[in-house]
């Protein structure tokens, strides 16, 4: 049945110009993905004004906006930005929010480290967010980027929860925690990862996967990495990350199987394993970030892959 049916999505590259965004787009929508989802962040682009591009070239698929932070943006901004585009593209927009990143965050001048209470913070901005639009009667599904178990536990108080881990034992483990709530799940549960499927493996865009994967281990939750013992096997990297970047040297002391658990990376003939593995433990909806944008030929591979998957479930 269509309802029970796992949705996918697109996360775009927020370094692209805005004319790829828009091709890249339109092809993800013909391919007949579910989702285009635009990040935002204060050192490259507003979302919402990407958003607005998206949604002008396109008719059907929804669009996600975010991760945007509370911590940069207030909630009257959101939601004034989410009732421009409701009102002038029609509601199938919806939102994520979460701290964000701290190294873009604080290069926007925002130092996360210095607030306290942020699940709280989060919490505030999500009602705020929901009143605003509630009295302009505008709707909006709001989701929640989350990964450690303090953002967890107030997952149920979202519509949705994005996860950003792809390994399904990291991802059962998040679903127990926010079981442990003090209320039931929220109605949706996602993962985003970097992602590649592909058709013909090429090593360049493997090299992508792997930065943009050993980016998201490297800024994990303390407590996510000791609890699944991934610590000190990434000390050596992180003591390297507060002198410099991450480049080719850092990345190569960031082991592979750290790397695995933060992306997808599978052949379209493994794909449909894996989401049906997702699919047990209850996850509904699936976000291919980049480098699965990489190139039209890259979603093409995607949405190949998909519908073999498809295919399976109407059998």
């Amino acid at each position: 049945m269509e309802k029970d049916r796992v949705k996918f999505g697109l996360s775009l590259n927020v370094n692209d110009p805005v004319l790829d965004s828009l091709s890249k787009s339109v092809e993800a929508e013909r391919l007949g993905l579910d989702h285009i989802w635009v990040s935002d962040l204060a050192s490259q682009r507003y979302a919402p004004v990407v958003a607005s591009a998206v949604a002008s070239t396109t008719s059907k698929i929804r669009i996600g906006l975010g991760l945007m932070s509370p911590f940069l943006h207030t909630a009257q901004q959101i939601a004034s930005s989410l009732t421009t585009l409701i009102e002038s593209y029609g509601g199938r927009f919806d939102l994520c929010i979460g701290p964000g990143d701290r190294d873009e965050l604080r290069r926007a001048g925002v130092d996360l480290d210095a607030h306290k209470g942020i699940p709280q913070y989060l919490l505030k901005a999500r009602r705020e967010i929901s009143e605003i639009l509630k009295d302009r009667d505008i709707e909006c599904k709001i989701w929640l980027g989350a990964q450690g178990p303090e953002l967890l536990k107030i997952a149920s108080s979202f519509d949705g929860v994005l996860l950003n881990y792809a390994s399904p034992v990291m991802i059962e483990w998040a679903l127990k925690v926010i079981g442990e709530g003090p209320a039931e799940r929220p109605n949706s549960i996602g993962i985003s990862a970097a992602s590649y499927i592909y058709d013909k493996f090429k090593p360049e865009i493997h090299r992508i996967l792997r930065f943009a994967s050993a980016t998201v281990a490297l800024g994990a939750s303390s407590y996510v990495l000791r609890k699944f013992s991934l610590a000190e096997a990434l000390e050596p990297a992180l003591q390297q990350l507060q002198a410099r970047p991450l480049d080719s040297s850092i990345l190569k002391l960031v082991p592979s199987d750290i790397i695995e658990r933060f992306c997808i990376l599978k052949s379209q003939s493994e794909l449909p394993k894996y989401i049906d593995e997702l699919k047990r433990l209850g996850v509904q909806q699936i976000v291919f970030s980049y480098p699965q944008g990489y190139s039209t030929q890259t979603i093409k591979e995607l949405a190949a892959g998909l519908t073999g998957v498809r295919r399976q479930h109407t059998q």
